[in-house]
């Protein structure tokens, strides 16, 4: 059976992270999605982004992705600029060169007589409308200002001294507004075309992986990273207020009270990721929008609370200010703003009219979790060794779990279907039928895989050197509202890897101590040449002031036995985790010195040239604890954690899918930066060390340079005069060559 466990204990921490005797896990610290900063050239931006609106009966269960991704640019299709608005306006009039002081200014008239004469005379003043275009629309007020020079008229000594003063309070600037026309496409819902787009913001995080047992496949979690995947707060470990917001698009409720409209929504706290340290002051928050009073309500609230099964609620809307074309509801957070921490779980929100304070039935069977393989043990093996042993790489069942909301029983068939994205035929099997007796309950499903009736391999007869298969599995109920979580639907990779983990990760794991070693057992299915080991760093934002960021240091290390400990290569060079910031889960292929023939059982992992904890992903819906081992002592032993590392050992193979995708780190060999993302500061270090004299450069963007300083591994290289953006950072030695460069994201 496919070595699949889904943990429904709690997440217990302290602090923020989980010690065990020389190991830890802590909660994510960043989720970066790899969005494209804008490129900063001295223009303010704004998008206004507009939204179809929506009539009842609508509802979302998370199955997709329903939020407005607020990512626009100029040059979009979809992006009109519409306006430029200016910060400074006299009479109607802005200009780019406005300046102007706060303070009076003057003209100086200085009589060389014996004794000197001076004469101050106050510059003429006006009135300017000043706006701040922080906020849209702009709010303005208007103040008296003069003129940013004072003027020096020396009677013998003509003509009159123009001094400009360095630091004029008002400068002019400017706000470019542009219109973001309605995302298109639609979403089938009770049979009925709705527009697609639900949620006007993208703030929290669709995924699959971070509840325990939910009503549906896919949640919205709130958390205290912001919509790019970073902390809300870099500079303050401990701030805490409003995290995410998840803000419905406008809604036509022009409906009488009588109509009995009701929202629902279930949810769910803490989960497979974030921490279980509640605070008084963590909460989840409802509000209720009224349109022609443009005012918010709160409307309900709940305090943090420990982990249970999903909660339903009902929330009737009687208010005549809310029962208007164009109200909105929305969701919000309470948490700390430093990393992923104060989870909530959102799933199954509903608006609809004619229904009841004990209207809690949903006429939905879904699935409940996504899948990652449908292999044994393994999520992925290399292509040539599946070759090798089709049968026993192929799982013989798996298990997916579906439950039936209804509060009637339903008559539920489900099954699997399979094909290479090579071409040949689609495989597709009626796996069974649900048991009797399933009204509001958690239905388990057993697909043969390579068992009878089935007895289903890959067949990559079509594919070379490497295969992805496209598997879903499906099931068909009567009645049944929502079509869209009917289906689990995977990416089955073949190439040049093993993998135990599902390629997402709930939780980072590390080992504090000098000298500690890490190691993955890994039992191959045939003899093989091993070449890199693949890993997922996730990125560290910040740690509390007791736990000052050092920078990770190891080297590669093969064992053939543990006990006795018998190591069969070690890299030469020390590593370092390079945290990637393009996109969500991306690993990092770190190469070994030499190609390693190995067969049989091996161990993969590292020896730490000290105490920091590198922070490596950990899967936390796989539970491979008895083949995770670590050594701070006299031998090794079994982690405490219930989990799998992303970590992959990398073969050599005729197919490298890997080789394709852009390495973000390693854009230059031998740089460190640490942390990246940066807040006030990073440290450096050139892994080959540097020269005399060696100098280091940080460009924007566009590619001008906007910091230029001495290299220095001693201190840290001051950040706080750039913009929040992505920049490169380049080493350079005394001739002006360029050693290394790297990749610097600055987050605020």
């Amino acid at each position: 059976m496919l070595n699949r466990l889904y943990i429904g204990s709690l997440f217990i921490l302290c602090g923020t992270a989980v010690f065990g005797q020389g190991e830890v896990l802590r909660p994510l610290s960043t989720r970066p999605n790899g969005e494209e900063v804008h490129p900063k050239d001295n223009i303010d931006r704004a998008f206004v982004y507009q939204y179809e609106t929506q009539d009842i009966p609508l509802m979302d269960d998370f199955s997709i992705d329903r939020t407005r991704k607020r990512n626009a640019r100029e040059g979009d299709a979809d992006v009109t600029l519409d306006d430029v608005v200016y910060r400074l306006e006299v009479g109607g009039v802005s200009t780019w060169d406005m300046l102007y002081s706060t303070d009076t200014t003057f003209r100086y008239i200085i009589d060389d007589a014996d004794p000197p004469v001076t004469t101050r005379v106050p510059l003429q003043s006006v009135m300017v409308t000043v706006r701040d275009l922080s906020v849209l629309p702009p709010t303005s007020e208007i103040v008296e200002a003069w003129p940013a020079y004072n003027l020096r008229d020396s009677v013998t000594a003509p003509p009159v001294d123009t001094i400009h003063l360095t630091s004029p309070s008002l400068f002019q600037d400017s706000l470019l507004v542009y219109t973001v026309a309605p995302a298109g496409g639609t979403y089938e819902m009770n049979d009925v075309e709705t527009p697609l787009i639900l949620w006007q913001d993208d703030d929290v995080y669709i995924n699959g992986t971070y509840p325990v047992e939910p009503p549906t496949i896919g949640v919205a979690t709130f958390d205290g990273l912001s919509r790019t995947g970073y902390p809300y707060d870099f500079g303050n470990y401990s701030a805490h207020g409003i995290a995410d917001r998840l803000t419905s698009v406008p809604i036509d409720l022009e409906y009488p009270a009588s109509d009995s409209i009701y929202l629902s929504f279930f949810y769910q706290t803490k989960g497979l990721s974030g921490d279980s340290i509640g605070q008084v002051i963590d909460s989840l928050v409802l509000e209720f929008y009224a349109p022609l009073e443009q005012s918010w309500y709160r409307i309900w609230d709940l305090p943090y609370v420990d982990q249970g099964a999903f909660e339903q609620v009902l929330i009737p809307i009687r208010e005549e200010r809310f029962l208007k074309d164009g109200f909105q509801f929305r969701f919000a957070n309470y948490a700390t703003l430093s990393g992923s921490f104060d989870h909530w779980h959102l799933d199954y929100v509903r608006l609809a009219g004619q229904r009841t304070f004990d209207d809690t039935r949903l006429v939905d069977i879904a699935y409940m979790y996504p899948e990652a393989s449908i292999l044994q043990t393994y999520t992925s093996v290399p292509f040539a060794r599946f070759e090798d042993a089709t049968a026993s790489a192929m799982a013989l069942q798996v298990e997916e779990k579906m439950r039936n909301l209804d509060i009637e029983p339903a008559f539920i068939n489900y099954g699997m279907s399979a094909v290479s994205q090579d071409g040949g035929a689609l495989s597709n099997f009626t796996n069974g039928l649900s048991p009797s007796g399933n009204a509001a309950s958690i239905v388990n499903t057993t697909h043969p895989i390579n068992s009878s009736p089935n007895n289903f391999v890959y067949d990559n007869s079509v594919s070379e050197d490497a295969a992805f298969w496209d598997v879903k599995f499906w099931l068909n109920a009567t009645p049944d509202i929502n079509r869209y979580n009917d289906t689990i639907r995977l990416v089955q990779e073949l190439s040049n890897y093993y993998a135990y983990d599902d390629g997402s990760a709930e939780a980072g794991y590390g080992l504090t101590s000098n000298n500690a070693k890490l190691a993955y057992r890994f039992d191959l299915i045939g003899p093989d040449s091993l070449r890199a080991i693949r890993m997922y760093f996730n990125p560290i934002a910040n740690l509390p002031p007791a736990q000052q960021p050092l920078q990770g240091s190891f080297k590669l290390t093969v064992w053939t036995s543990l006990s006795p400990e018998i190591a069969i290569h070690t890299n030469y060079s020390f590593s370092s985790p390079e945290y990637r910031t393009d996109g969500v889960n991306k690993f990092v292929e770190y190469p070994l010195d030499s190609v390693l023939p190995v067969e049989g059982t091996i161990y993969i992992g590292w020896t730490q040239a000290n105490a920091t904890s590198v922070n490596i992903g950990f899967d936390r819906n796989r539970n491979n604890r008895t083949k995770i081992f670590y050594k701070t002592g006299s031998s090794f032993t079994n982690t405490s954690f219930n989990g799998s590392l992303m970590m992959r050992p990398v073969f050599v193979a005729g197919a490298d899918p890997f080789a394709g995708v852009e390495d973000f780190s390693r854009t230059g060999e031998g740089l460190v930066l640490y942390p990246n993302p940066a807040n006030d500061a990073v440290l450096l270090r050139l892994t080959k060390g540097a020269p005399v004299n060696a100098t280091v450069e940080c460009m924007d963007a566009t590619g001008r340079t906007v910091l230029r300083s001495a290299y220095s591994e001693s201190g840290p290289l001051s950040t706080s005069s750039l913009a929040t953006g992505l920049y490169l950072v380049r080493v350079n030695d005394a001739s002006g060559a360029t050693l290394a460069q790297g990749r610097l994201v600055v987050q605020r």
